[in-house]
């Protein structure tokens, strides 16, 4: 007997599909008294084929089986497979609402197991297109079975509890993280309210009790982006929830306990020509030095605010120059808002601020922090790691005008709410050129840069927080062999795969090359993947719209590099995605031109950090993509130093390097092998 699928394809040799032909369709799915998951696939796999051939009323046969057909319940005993597709390690719930991994539906043995099981459940959610409940035909009497087992696993760990025996502090953070997204799913295939409503409220008291800032912040992101919270009780739950991930306000509270009525400024400017602009504009809007201007020391300036209905303000703001201790005043108790004009430095300034910045109990709590230099997104997440109640104010890209000081001090004059003072930064007035400032309530580009459980993957991608990593060892002499790990890919730590999206996206601002391809950052990162037998990528693009339907570039890595330093993988994915975009013609350029700007994309990678093993990295690059070792790398230094905008390449730095290679290496670069990486079994 042909199966649905081959039967449609007969039917549509004529290319007409009619009534009676439709009917022939549903009766062979119903030949077994149900229409199994299989069956709904291939009718729907007929559908998408065939859309064009149906007579009027014919498709309507078929849609009508696909979503009027109630799911048939699990026989007695046996388990649903919540991935029949195998791509996951295996998990399954019993018709009692278990989750095991055990086929049979054997229960999870320990509390240990049971945090496995939910683990994966969770992993499961994280990659699914749709809902594994509804895929699998979960019924209601196990999805309410399967809630009342996520409460009781959620009861095991909860907040501030001492954990099971048999588990240690972060497991049961993680048994936490994994029973809230599996939650959350749950939720989402349960529209019937008798079920949904004790949802979210168990949902809500698990966020209200967290303690841990990151698993909060994560939890109530992706609720309120969730089916389940667009409507109804749930969307006002989620909507007073995301008060705390967006600060409606400044931490007024703290600034003016007890009658206060100063708000202190510790400001850093970049050395050289910046102390003096930035000094002289503040003069000029009516702040006055308080005793001996001095550049190379500290100077105090103050102002008075007079507002009606709050009376009058003083902003004392103290200047400094520097650029890689960026956040001593954390530690300085009357410090109420930090900031910084000046370079960037290729994001060493700020990296170098967040190590040396000082560890406090509060976690930046009470305190406000300008950086406007450029590119300030591509650290935020790991001054979000640092500092998790600071409320920072980042740079999206390139930035080229000072603070407007004056104009901030005004709006907190008048205890503008974070809703004003976004329109404030982001204002298009003609003081900055473009709305270039990722403020507190800027969720969505917030969730885009932070990475908070160190998968590799961008929050607002990632519905599993996942705090069972592994690091691999670093190792230089093997960065660019591909090695197969002893843990999947999703339990790698993803910190890497981060920085290195944020660093592509960084370099594309300063390079007019990349820029015309990758204008406003689109690069997401995605976490690692593992590799099918025969695919030999080290990095994976993949376009895509994002939740605000503009495109972007989703960016995986390949697991078996997930040993290779952070350098050398920022380094490699700018270098990738220059061969992306050629392979894919997405950017035209003579094929020795295309290697040349990846070679310098590559050494602009390497130089941003104050590592010495660069010449070492160097070397094994140009050994794993069959570079002649004669490409000195000291050649393309002294054109990244000596250019001033273009920092990340040009076409005249790459007409430049042209010229100054030797006419051999430009031989060997016209060679379609040059630049491919080496085939490697791993």
């Amino acid at each position: 007997m042909p199966s649905i699928r081959r039967l449609a394809e007969q039917f549509a040799t004529d290319r007409v599909i009619t009534t009676a032909e439709a009917q022939a369709l549903v009766a062979k799915a119903k030949e077994d008294g149900t229409v199994s998951r299989w069956d709904k696939l291939q009718l729907r796999q007929a559908i998408t084929q065939h859309r064009d051939k149906f007579e009027p009323g014919a498709l309507a046969v078929i849609q009508q089986v696909l979503v009027s057909l109630p799911p048939p319940p699990p026989p007695s005993g046996q388990t649903i497979s919540l991935d029949p597709s195998g791509a996951h390690r295996p998990v399954f719930l019993t018709p009692a609402g278990v989750f095991t991994a055990n086929a049979d539906g054997r229960p999870p043995a320990n509390d240990a197991e049971l945090g496995d099981s939910l683990f994966r459940a969770a992993e499961l959610v994280d990659d699914a297109s749709g809902n594994v409940f509804l895929d699998t035909q979960v019924p209601k009497a196990t999805r309410a079975a399967a809630f009342e087992n996520v409460k009781a696993a959620l009861a095991k760990v909860a907040a501030g509890s001492t954990p099971p025996a048999g588990m240690d502090q972060n497991q049961a953070l993680q048994m936490r993280a994994s029973s809230a997204t599996v939650l959350l799913h749950l939720m989402e295939a349960s529209t019937e309210p008798d079920l949904r409503a004790p949802m979210v409220q168990a949902y809500e008291g698990l966020v209200r009790a967290e303690a841990n800032v990151r698993l909060r912040e994560n939890l109530i992101f992706h609720f309120a982006n969730s089916a389940a919270a667009q409507a109804g009780p749930a969307k006002e739950v989620a909507a007073t929830l995301m008060k705390e991930l967006a600060p409606t306000k400044p931490p007024y509270e703290k600034w003016f306990a007890n009658g206060s009525k100063t708000v202190n400024l510790q400001w850093t400017v970049g050395q050289g020509e910046f102390w003096k602009g930035f000094t002289g504009t503040l003069k000029s809007r009516g702040f006055q030095p308080v005793g001996r201007e001095d550049q190379y020391g500290v100077t105090v300036y103050e102002k008075t605010i007079q507002k009606p209905g709050v009376g009058e303000t003083k902003f004392r703001i103290s200047v400094r120059e520097g650029g890689t201790n960026l956040l001593a005043a954390m530690s300085d108790p009357s410090a109420n808002i930090i900031g910084y004009d000046g370079h960037s430095n290729w994001g060493r300034n700020m990296t170098s601020s967040i190590r040396r910045g000082p560890e406090v109990g509060d976690g930046g709590e009470g305190k406000m922090f300008v950086y406007n230099l450029c590119v300030g997104k591509g650290v935020l997440d790991q001054l979000r790691e640092k500092y998790p109640q600071l409320q920072p104010v980042a740079t999206f890209g390139a930035s080229y005008l000072d603070t407007d000081i004056d104009g901030l001090c005004n709006a907190i004059a008048e205890r503008a709410d974070w809703e004003k003072l976004d329109q404030f930064f982001n204002r298009t007035d003609g003081y900055w050129d473009k709305q270039n400032f990722v403020t507190p309530i800027a969720t969505l580009v917030r969730e885009r840069v932070l990475d908070r459980d160190n998968d590799g993957q961008a929050d607002y991608l990632d519905k599993h927080f996942n705090f069972n990593t592994f690091k691999v060892p670093e190792d230089t002499a093997r960065e660019f062999r591909p090695i197969k790990q002893d843990r999947p890919a999703n339990i790698l730590d993803g910190t890497k795969v981060n920085v290195a999206a944020q660093m592509l996206n960084t370099v594309s601002e300063f390079s007019s090359i990349l820029e015309r391809v990758n204008p406003d950052s689109k690069v997401v990162p995605q976490g690692w993947f593992d590799p099918k037998m025969g695919e030999k990528d080290v990095v994976r693009f993949t376009e895509a719209k994002g939740p605000d339907g503009k495109a972007e570039l989703r960016m995986q890595v390949n697991a078996r590099y997930s040993h290779m330093s952070e350098e050398a993988l920022r380094a490699s994915v700018v270098y990738e995605f220059d061969r992306w975009l050629t392979a894919t013609g997405k950017r035209r350029l003579d094929p020795v031109d295309a290697k040349l700007n990846g070679l310098i994309g590559f050494a602009q990678s390497l130089d941003i950090d104050e590592s010495s093993r660069d010449d070492q990295v160097w070397k094994q690059f140009l050994a794993r993509y069959s570079f002649p070792p004669e490409v000195d790398r000291d050649v393309i230094q002294r054109l990244l130093d000596a250019e001033h905008h273009h920092y990340a390449g040009s076409p005249e730095m790459v007409a430049s390097l042209r010229r100054e290679l030797p006419a051999q290496v430009i031989e060997a670069l016209r060679r379609p092998e040059v630049g491919e990486p080496v085939s490697i079994i791993g």
